[in-house]
């Protein structure tokens, strides 16, 4: 899905997108790899990425100058309790180890603060190329990365291609194919994205 695609989509189901330019919201992206959606989430929020890769950072710290960056795993963040307004695990659920998974989503919900939201895909494709990912979610393993969490909402989307990008951008054909591209039924979609929000203390 393009960067700038998948930032919009986020923004909006945070319910982000109208908050007043002068208040940038606090935003954490746990597994930020190269940093591409922070770049871009950079534009809009006060952004931090954390990646146990040294090398991914560094190349995270040149594509993204306007975040800032921690070396840490994603089972204990080394950063403060009910900081962010949003925590971000993209594409990164299903590469952690079975023994880590409760860990990782316990410490998003740490650094979240009381009503930010907690927002995680991944990538439904089942085909030889994800072997590498240690499991695949059905919707009902996925909606339970959200137990005890309010306003929670999934959503399947259908990776935006750069080859559709004219295609995107026709006034009328553009807009039907834009609706069907990016949202769909969370049990239809290539990657399924969910929201939380963390309850009041």
């Amino acid at each position: 899905m393009e960067y700038q695609l998948r930032t919009k989509v986020v923004f909006e189901l945070a319910e982000l997108t109208s908050a007043p330019l002068d208040l940038r919201p606090r935003l954490l992206d746990v597994g930020c790899g190269d940093a591409r959606f922070t770049a871009e989430a950079a534009r809009r929020a006060d952004a931090v990425g954390v990646d146990v890769s040294h090398r991914a950072l560094g190349y995270a710290r040149r594509f993204a100058a306007d975040a800032r960056f921690v070396a840490c795993g994603a089972e204990a963040l080394s950063l403060p309790s009910n900081a962010f307004d949003v925590v971000t695990l993209l594409d990164v659920i299903e590469h952690i180890h079975d023994d880590d998974e409760a860990r990782v989503v316990a410490e998003a919900r740490r650094v979240l603060r009381p009503g930010g939201r907690l927002v995680i895909s991944t990538n439904t494709d089942r085909s030889a190329r994800e072997l590498k990912h240690f499991r695949h979610y059905p919707v009902r393993r996925f909606r339970a990365l959200f137990d005890g969490m309010s306003d929670v909402r999934l959503l399947g989307l259908i990776p935006y291609f750069p080859a559709l990008r004219y295609l995107m951008a026709a006034p009328i054909v553009g807009r039907l194919w834009r609706s069907r591209i990016r949202l769909c039924h969370p049990a239809h979609g290539q990657v399924i994205l969910g929201v939380g929000r963390k309850p009041p203390q």
